[in-house]
């Protein structure tokens, strides 16, 4: 039960409320002036309390550094690499910009200043998914009783518009295979740059790939492992969203990846680090190989990972529909595979029509409703021949003011 008591201060009489949290555990809060104010104040409190709006004092003063900190140290379930990425993120740039507020103290304006201060040094992407890690851990704190004001950045058309995503060609993806296998020490590497462009596949699934895993019976390459990194180190682990799949491979590139691993045994990796044989590391391939071969054809700043998006686009102009797609890249939804793709859909809706107007035109479609005569009500809707005793307004579009014939204004005359 709750209960109010008094004590004497420097300043006069004060009260004290004493109350149970919703744990049951009791606390207390002190200063209020008049037993009024104390009764008030239990009064909200057990309100907040059977509304589930109860948010206790205690968390909210725990400032948001060391709730990051401690909510990142305690998940158990997450993949290493994860776990580096978020903590390269509260360390990086939550801390440094939020890390000595209290919970409690983080005013709207403050929510969004900071990641307006980020995009100074960050791209829309980047600072999207920053406060996206600040915004799953407040929610947390939410959930465990404290009073938190941010919210998640939205995906609007203009952020990602401002994230172009680069899709290559065939000719360019045959340009950037052949000046990667030019270099001194990228012989095979060029099959690399195919597998990527062709499979989908994502950053650290090549360095997981082993010879039994593509199947030249079925033409397929099975992708049951990636490589990560964490601290510095690699580790093999299932792929993203723990999900093994089985991704297409054009007959053009299983004919030189079976050439290539011809001499190797089941166990081995198809691709190694050309130095020591050892795991091949994304950052050494891309510093050593990619991306002067990609300035070299043309394409400075490529990534391996639009090599991704380009297999998406190639694979969408030669007619793969959504869920065939989505089972390609290895989404969690169809609607992730729109959402990543849908500048590609957009550009697509030209061929869409064009497509419509062929396939009507061919069968005449409209044709016979546009010589049928109208009947009854309609032929009254559909006439446009005025009677004698009409009379219409010369409003601005009047006959006077309509653009002349073209054989009359000269644009057919030789």
């Amino acid at each position: 039960m709750a209960s109010i008591t008094s004590y004497e201060t420097s300043a006069g009489r004060r009260y004290r409320a004493r109350y149970r949290k919703p744990d049951h555990s009791q606390t207390d809060k002190r200063g209020f002036r008049t037993k009024r104010e104390a009764e008030l104040f239990l009064a909200s409190v057990e309100v907040a309390k059977h509304s589930g709006r109860y948010i206790d004092p205690s968390r909210s003063r725990v400032t948001i550094g060391a709730w990051m900190t401690a909510r990142i140290d305690s998940k158990s379930d997450l993949r290493a690499s994860t776990v580096d990425r978020v903590q390269g993120v509260i360390r990086n740039h939550i801390v440094p910009g939020l890390g000595t507020i209290a919970i409690a103290d983080l005013g709207r304006l403050q929510a969004q200043q900071w990641p307006s201060r980020l995009s100074a040094t960050q791209s829309p992407g980047s600072v999207r998914k920053i406060v996206n890690v600040l915004s799953a851990g407040m929610q947390l704190a939410v959930d465990a009783g404290a009073s938190v004001r941010i919210q998640r950045p939205g995906s609007s058309s203009r952020s990602r518009s401002s994230l172009k995503k680069k899709f290559l060609t065939h000719e360019q993806v045959a340009d950037l295979a052949a000046a990667v296998e030019a270099k001194p020490s990228g012989e095979g590497f060029g099959l690399l740059i195919l597998v990527l462009a062709y499979t989908g596949l994502r950053c650290g699934e090549p360095s997981g790939l082993r010879v039994r895993d593509p199947d030249f019976v079925r033409a397929r390459l099975e992708v049951r492992s990636t490589m990560i990194e964490a601290n510095g180190y690699l580790e093999e682990s299932t792929p993203k969203n723990y999900e093994a799949r089985s991704i297409p491979i054009p007959e053009f590139i299983l004919d030189q990846l079976a050439e290539h691993v011809a001499s190797k045994g089941g166990d081995e990796h198809v691709f190694v680090s050309s130095k020591a044989g050892a795991v091949l590391r994304n950052r050494t391939f891309r510093r050593g190989l990619f991306d002067d071969a990609a300035a070299s054809v043309g394409i400075p700043g490529l990534t391996p990972h639009e090599l991704s998006h380009t297999c998406a686009s190639l694979a969408i102009s030669a007619g793969a529909n959504i869920k065939a797609l989505q089972r390609m890249l290895g989404h969690s939804s169809a609607k992730e595979t729109l959402d990543t793709y849908s500048d590609l859909f957009d550009d697509d809706l030209d061929g869409v029509a064009v497509a419509l107007n062929d396939r009507g035109a061919a069968l005449s479609v409209g044709k016979s409703w546009a010589k049928r005569p109208a009947k009854g009500g309609a032929a009254a809707i559909v006439s446009t021949k005025p009677r004698p005793d009409q009379h219409f307004w010369q409003g601005p579009l009047s006959d006077s003011n309509r653009r002349p014939p073209l054989y009359k204004s000269g644009a057919l005359a030789n």
